[in-house]
């Protein structure tokens, strides 16, 4: 079987794939909500697997319900420590849209979001070699 962290990397991949995929495509007109919410899963993902590699399984869980694991945030945290981190408070804010995305409608703010969009994909790809040795 395989280990819970190449499952995780593995998957975050293909989340982060799937928002490449739903945002490249122009015709979409959800396609700004979509790409967060992959994005941000493909984050959430990866970097429980680094979390996994360095601290071990129990890193990811809360630890007064261990059966629930820590959201995105929690996970941002623990990797970047510093609140003032660019890949920290540049993925901060694209989960402001994903939240606002899942629970309401937003505007299309496409314009504000690209250059977000692309610093989140060029720092996905930087971090998941620098942590899990993968290109």
């Amino acid at each position: 079987m395989e280990n819970l962290s190449k499952k995780l990397v593995d998957k975050s991949v293909e989340a982060f794939i799937m928002g490449l995929e739903i945002y490249n495509k122009p015709t979409i007109r959800y396609r700004v909500e979509g790409f967060s919410f992959f994005i941000c899963n493909a984050w959430e993902l990866m970097l429980k697997a680094y979390l996994i590699n360095k601290e071990g399984e129990s890193a990811i869980y809360f630890k007064d319900k261990p059966d629930r694991t820590l959201s995105l945030e929690n996970v941002l945290k623990k990797v970047f420590t510093n609140k003032h981190d660019p890949i920290r408070l540049n993925i901060e804010r694209i989960i402001v849209l994903r939240n606002t995305s899942t629970h309401f409608i937003t505007e299309d703010y496409e314009m504000i979001y690209a250059p977000r969009f692309q610093a989140a994909v060029i720092n996905f790809n930087e971090k998941l070699i620098e942590f899990h040795n993968i290109d």
